[in-house]
């Protein structure tokens, strides 16, 4: 089943990006209070209401089409709210080799942000809509040390990850934010069993609407939650100096043949069949 709407994806994801980026709900109104930096490969947001002296939360956000801008618009007010820090890819997309973008992030780009702005590397959040949710997957299987949380919007977790079930991260965060209409609505049903035998902290978020961004209201408080839920070190409590560090980030199981949301053709797979 999960093959067949693997191979489904890989035909339609074009036209999924459109309706998603139709669909959605508009994008929070006004400029962002704080700093935004611009760079090659993300934007980085830091809101206004951080205070000096402490690491926050990072949300790592990924889209079916590395629309860096539409994720900031969506998410700035969010990630203000809640006090994190918001990272938007500008690479990461579907049908491209994912895993090396990831490392990229996970091994490259966070922690020299960490160095130069009061991020906590151990602490990410990464999240998405429909690709980028399962990217989000894809980065806390391949990088435990680092995601600390997911949050996916209509984005289920690819097959070739659940193939390795003794390789699957313990003890995460996840929130579900989905709709009873979407056609990956029962493998998300799948993925909240999988997490929570293998000590995840899930909760599940339903909106109408198939397949698309959830409302604005709902993920607020989906964010809310997992920051709520992120172990006791996190926001304001975890002090600057010295920086986190990151122990050897390497993936827990990248395998040879690239995991990749987008491309979920036979030869992508992992393992025996």
């Amino acid at each position: 089943m999960r093959k067949i709407r693997g191979w489904l994806w890989g035909l339609t994801w074009l036209v999924v990006l459109a309706a998603v980026s139709r669909v959605g709900p508009p994008a929070t109104a006004g400029e962002p209070a704080g700093e935004v930096i611009e760079k090659p490969e993300f934007v980085l947001y830091i809101p206004d209401t951080l205070d000096s002296g402490r690491r926050y939360p990072l949300i790592v956000a990924f889209s079916p089409g590395a629309d860096a801008d539409d994720l900031l618009r969506h998410l700035h007010e969010h990630a203000r709210t809640h006090r994190c820090l918001l990272f938007c890819s500008k690479v990461v997309r579907n049908g491209m080799d994912v895993p090396p973008a990831l490392r990229r992030i996970a091994t490259g780009l966070v922690p020299a942000l960490a160095d130069e702005y009061p991020l906590d590397p151990t602490l990410i959040i990464g999240t998405g809509v429909s690709g980028g949710g399962m990217t989000a997957h894809l980065f806390s299987f391949l990088y435990p040390n680092v995601v600390a949380a997911v949050i996916s919007n209509v984005g289920y977790i690819h097959e070739n990850s659940l193939k390795r079930p003794e390789r699957y991260p313990q003890n995460k965060i996840c929130a579900f934010l989905t709709s009873p209409t979407d056609f990956n609505f029962k493998l998300m049903r799948e993925d909240e069993k999988f997490l929570k035998k293998r000590g995840w902290t899930t909760r599940w978020f339903e909106f109408e609407g198939g397949h698309r961004r959830a409302p604005d209201e709902l993920f607020d408080e989906a964010l809310g939650w997992v920051v709520g839920n992120l172990p006791a070190t996190a926001p304001a409590v975890r002090p600057i100096d010295p920086p986190a560090s990151l122990a050897n980030p390497e993936p827990a199981s990248e395998p040879a043949s690239s995991v990749n949301p987008g491309q979920t053709t036979a030869s992508s797979a992992v393992g025996p069949p």
